[in-house]
């Protein structure tokens, strides 16, 4: 199974396609709590709210799943895709997780 998450760095910093500085306090947020993002490309101006994980989390509801990280990516853009990218090329917005049975 492949499970494509947020990484909690995608919350505090500027991309090509999402905004998070009208959220100051997700830099101090903690596992569980909610944060929020603006995707730049939508005329609607309501942020997406979702709850912050940090990759032991992931670890631990994979066992608890029965589940075991085979496998996990966190791509970063070369920056010659052509994109005016804004943290993608040093920061990974998406982690990648590859999982098997345990």
């Amino acid at each position: 199974m492949v499970n494509i998450v947020s990484t909690p760095e995608i919350y505090i910093h500027e991309w090509a396609t999402f905004t998070t500085k009208d959220y100051p306090e997700n830099w101090v947020a903690r596992s569980g709590d909610i944060v929020r993002i603006l995707t730049k490309d939508y005329s609607d101006g309501r942020p997406v709210e979702d709850i912050l994980w940090f990759h032991a989390d992931y670890l631990a509801a994979f066992d608890e799943a029965g589940l075991k990280s085979l496998a996990a990516e966190r791509p970063l853009a070369t920056g010659e895709e052509g994109i005016g990218w804004g943290s993608e090329t040093s920061v990974a917005p998406w982690a990648i997780y590859v999982l098997g049975a345990a």
